[in-house]
């Protein structure tokens, strides 16, 4: 998606407007509990109930809602508005990071992001509202299930946004992949760099998604939200022993593999990846530049550009728009297209031979 320059200060204002209004409008849930009156010297038990940090979004509220409400689904329509303005933030800010990575600049940039996502929304937050329940529920809703309209919005607006800027709240927003990333250390195993292994894990992940929508089928319901390693990560609190389990496994992975989740199991990054295979969706490519070097290769972490022989494939499908092929490519020959199946820019690079 190619921009004028003299549309960013207009962009930026108009993000910048949307993000602090949203912030705003939310900002009495700053507080995990309700003030005390003013004329209180104390703040009693009841205070905190409203507040359960190792909930999840859909979790919080729906569960026991007609216990809860006394049959008042209306009772929780605040908190549900409450989420909803983090929701719309995140994705006004996802957007920002969609222009920022067009340019050099601001590419430099993508760290704070990251580090504002793992504390904000991951530590402050404790992962709520969480966009992988927000996933199961769009599931559940089509399935008939009675799930708030609100916890659909961040997956399903995720989808165009995805399509106009490319895959980057995958490695511009989201938490769960920023603690994946600062926990790794570079290529302490080589085995798991080479294109057989991307295969395996991409096959992996395929099976977890049908696994998924098989148990949302026969159980109706969200299972994971009781083992999200996630939750324990940034809570650290777990209702069972599994959920414990899971997040040594995530831990002692992530040294490792880079974004282990995001690579064998998440459903939102496998979806959004596929989102790049429509006609005029933003996807990284080449311009007819490219030299064959392998400079886009040794950069790319997430393993979206791989080696076979003397060529490099670049797949979009894999891609998180984190825009390190781009910054790094000394010939300018790598930028931000849409997808045309005439000009194939994404396959450009496979066809360069080593030189």
């Amino acid at each position: 998606m190619k921009i004028c320059p003299k549309h960013i200060p207009k962009l930026l204002l108009f993000l910048f407007l949307f993000s602090f209004t949203a912030s705003l409008t939310a900002q009495d849930d700053f507080l995990p509990f309700d003030s005390a009156p003013a004329d209180s010297t104390q703040i009693t038990e009841d205070s905190f109930e409203e507040f359960d940090e190792f909930e999840s979004f859909e979790e919080s509220e729906l569960s026991d809602s007609a216990t809860t409400c006394n049959g008042d689904k209306n009772c929780c329509a605040p908190n549900r508005n409450k989420n909803l303005y983090w929701v719309l933030a995140i994705l006004g800010f996802t957007m920002l990071a969609g222009i920022f990575v067009r340019y050099k600049t601001t590419r430099n940039l993508r760290g704070f992001f990251l580090v504002a996502a793992l504390v904000v929304l991951g530590f402050y937050r404790g992962a709520c509202p969480c966009p992988i329940s927000s996933f199961h529920n769009v599931f559940l809703i089509v399935m008939g299930v009675d799930v708030p309209w609100q916890s659909l919005i961040w997956f399903l607006a995720l989808i165009p946004i995805t399509y106009l800027f490319g895959k980057v709240y995958c490695g511009w927003i989201c938490h769960l992949g920023a603690l994946q990333e600062f926990i790794y250390l570079p290529a302490k195993i080589k085995i798991m760099q080479g294109e057989k292994a991307q295969k395996i894990m991409r096959g992996i992940r395929i099976l977890f998604l049908v696994a998924l929508v098989v148990q949302l089928l026969i159980t109706k319901t969200n299972i994971f939200k009781h083992y999200d390693p996630f939750k324990v990560a940034f809570n650290l609190i777990g209702t069972n022993t599994l959920s414990w389990v899971l997040l040594g496994l995530l831990l002692v992975s992530s040294v490792f593999i880079y974004r282990p989740f995001c690579k064998t199991v998440c459903p939102i990054g496998l979806m959004l990846g596929w989102v790049s295979k429509i006609p005029g969706a933003s996807v990284v490519g080449t311009n007819g530049k490219c030299t064959g070097c392998k400079t886009c290769n040794t950069t790319c972490k997430i393993r979206a550009i791989t080696r076979d022989e003397k060529f490099s494939k670049l797949d979009n499908q894999e891609c998180i728009g984190c825009g390190d092929c781009v910054s790094s490519c000394n010939k300018n020959a790598l930028g931000f297209f849409r997808n045309n199946k005439k000009t194939h820019h994404d396959q450009i690079a496979c066809q360069r031979q080593e030189s």
